[in-house]
């Protein structure tokens, strides 16, 4: 690890090296959690409940995932890089077989402010 970023707190270090509320390094930075949550509730792949704090209506204290299908490669007609629409408006527009793929490891990532969540 480079000096600039060590600490002896690890939020700390996350902090310096991502970009905020990111826990993993972007690949574009409109490519959020949000995004990829979203991908996979557009794509039917998931359902997803979050529970709310009752004083604070923006922190989230815990999620529940339930998995309903996953997509394959064929789903995407042989083309990883075919672009799926979104249902909804959004930025990005849309998604590739990457971005589905990722989304799967992206969503579990997912930690409040306080960085506790379950």
């Amino acid at each position: 690890m480079e000096p600039e970023f060590w600490d002896p707190h690890p939020n700390k270090i996350c902090e310096k090296i991502f970009p905020p509320t990111f826990l993993f390094k972007p690949l574009s930075p409109n490519k959020t959690r949000k995004f990829y949550e979203f991908i996979l509730v557009d794509s039917k792949s998931v359902a997803i409940k979050h529970n709310f704090d009752k004083s604070d209506d923006q922190l989230i204290t815990h999620s529940t995932l339930q998995i309903l299908k996953i997509l394959t490669f064929k789903d995407f007609e042989k083309n990883p890089n075919q672009v799926k629409k979104i249902s909804q408006p959004f930025d990005p527009i849309g998604y590739n077989y990457w971005d589905y793929l990722n989304a799967w490891t992206h969503v579990f990532w997912f930690q409040n402010k306080n960085h506790r969540h379950s």
